[in-house]
């Protein structure tokens, strides 16, 4: 009887049990998909950059960030991006609100939308903005600017061009047709830009600051209403070099794009059009060798100055983060941090040792090492790291000096004694911090008693009642393998939702880590009473087949009587 209902039971319950579907939100932005527009938290944000290495410096950090951004990127086609300005360049104050779970790149046309134009200095002006659409328009001089309801524009320079900030000529150049995927459609440097200033100021041209602007050729951003405002300028610089000067307002956003590009685009080797070898430097006598995709941009020092006077606004954050969560899957590090610009591409930076993190005290688990918050550069004039453990029978510290592997319960203090030479002079740096260790806590119950495998019925919701044996008194944190069978609520309560088997992981936050303490398998039963329910169910099933039959048969009885 047993068998039977349990065969029964997926059939009599349907009702109750659906399988999970995940949520899936493509990229592209088709009819019915949605978009993210909220901003990443703090939070988010570092946790991002988790893995990279904040004590190195120069081309070892511009590595360990490499590791982070260039991993799971997807880029869009070279038509597309213009679609894609819509949102990722889109001035969001006056342009129409965007619904990102209907929104379309279809439906958003015409002057429903402004963008933010690189070198131009008439953003954020309703009269003075304009979109890409306005490329589609017939040019009439009998117009002034840019006539919407006509779809003619005064003149061939009120047009948006999708900018390459690192000129694809310098690594990637493209003979036919359009840039591949990958590098010459980044949005993280594939900007829409006002037409006239790409084509006639920055062009190919290295950027840098223009000597003499007077002597220079001025160049000009066009806007909608006809007016035009100065962009930039083109000429030498102090060392004779062509260069393109862009109003200061963009100095800044040109050169985080540029360390941007020199980061993502950082490994030489088997280079590709999609995946080039870019260079930023100072010597000019380094030059582009574009049939092995290996690109060059000069200016180095100035770009480093340019990050400095003009701070990340907060259109290039948002720009940052819509990339990042509907196109590319990848930040650009130096407008999260723009700090980071000197300390991966200023050939002068120094890094000092800090200790400021260290915390008094730490709280381990045997055979689960942590890695200290301490910064301990190698570049620095003189330093000498010495590090030490109290015991080190319970406690070991590793090579690099910062990661603790603890061996066996009990306690140790370690201990950091630093000096360097700081401006000829030599610091002392020195500090301590004491280390408990524990024994890895088994999953108890309320009378101590080692839990490995308990038991549910169908549709109990409970409380599982676990204890962590000798522990710092962690929050415990559930998962389920199969929420087909076992939902974890938010309570920490277990609702057995299907007959089967699912394990239970259990964990606890270590140190910015989750750390898994065990798992617990449960085993989702259907109680005695459902059963007997099913078996009556059945009992009455088989009856009613019996007297439909038996009526049926004399049905047919009386039937032939007649003939």
């Amino acid at each position: 009887m047993k068998a039977i209902a349990l065969f029964l039971f997926p059939f009599l319950l349907g009702g109750f049990h659906a399988a999970n579907r995940e949520s899936y939100q493509d990229k592209a932005c088709s009819k019915g998909e949605k978009l993210v527009l909220e901003g990443s938290t703090d939070e988010e944000v570092e946790s991002y950059y988790a893995h990279v290495d904040t004590s190195l410096s120069g081309k070892a950090f511009v590595d360990s960030l490499y590791d982070t951004i260039s991993v799971d990127n997807t880029f869009v086609s070279y038509d597309d991006v213009t679609d894609w300005y819509k949102i990722t360049d889109r001035d969001w104050e006056n342009s129409r609100e965007v619904d990102p779970d209907t929104y379309t790149f279809e439906g958003d046309k015409g002057n429903n939308y402004f963008l933010v134009q690189l070198y131009s200095s008439g953003n954020y002006d309703p009269s003075k903005a304009y979109n890409t659409d306005v490329n589609k328009f017939k040019t009439d001089k009998n117009v002034t600017g840019i006539s919407w309801e006509d779809g003619k524009v005064e003149s061939a320079n009120l047009s948006i061009d999708k900018e390459h900030v690192w000129a694809k000529s310098h690594g990637f150049p493209v003979e036919k047709g359009d840039p591949a995927k990958g590098a010459g459609t980044d949005l993280h440097h594939l900007i829409a830009a006002d037409s006239y200033t790409n084509s006639s100021g920055h062009n190919d041209l290295d950027f840098g600051e223009v000597k003499d602007k007077d002597t220079a050729k001025a160049i000009y951003s066009y806007n909608a209403d006809g007016t035009r405002d100065l962009s930039g300028y083109r000429g030498k610089d102090e060392n004779g070099h062509d260069v393109f000067e862009p109003m200061d307002e963009w100095k800044g956003d040109i050169a985080r794009a540029l360390f941007y590009m020199a980061t993502r685009y950082s490994k030489e080797g088997d280079n590709t059009a999609s995946e080039p070898y870019l260079v930023l430097t100072d010597d000019w006598s380094m030059d582009d060798d574009n049939a092995l995709y290996h690109g060059v941009q000069h200016g180095l020092s100035t770009f480093l100055e340019w990050n400095k006077i003009d701070p990340v606004s907060d259109y290039e954050w948002k720009r940052n983060d819509l990339i990042d969560e509907n196109v590319q899957n990848n930040r650009n590090p130096y407008v999260d941090h723009p700090e980071w610009v000197n300390q991966a591409f200023d050939p002068s930076f120094s890094m000092k040792p800090d200790l400021s993190n260290l915390q008094d005290d730490y709280h381990l688990y045997v055979g689960h090492p942590i890695s200290l918050d301490v910064s301990l550069p190698q570049d620095v004039p003189g330093i000498e790291i010495d590090v030490s453990t109290s015991d080190k029978d319970v406690l070991e510290v590793n090579a690099d000096n910062r990661t603790l592997t603890p061996k066996k319960a009990g306690t140790a203090m370690v201990s950091y004694d630093i000096t360097y030479l700081e401006n000829e002079e030599k610091v002392s740096l020195k500090k301590s911090t004491q280390v408990t260790v524990k024994d890895m806590p088994l999953l108890v119950d309320s009378n101590g008693n080692k839990i490995d495998e308990i038991s549910l019925d169908l549709f109990k919701k409970q409380k599982l009642g676990l204890f962590l044996s000798d522990n710092y008194n962690e929050e415990i944190r559930l998962s389920s393998s199969d929420e087909d069978v076992l939902k974890i609520d938010e309570d920490g309560s277990v609702f057995a939702v299907h007959p089967g088997s699912a394990k239970i992981t259990v964990s606890i936050d270590y140190y910015g880590e989750s750390l898994v303490l065990g798992e617990i398998t449960v085993k989702v039963q259907v109680p005695l009473v459902l059963i007997i329910v099913a078996a009556i169910v059945l009992v009455l099933l088989l009856v009613l087949l019996l007297v439909f039959l038996r009526h049926r048969k004399k049905k047919a009885k009386r039937k032939k009587k007649r003939k």
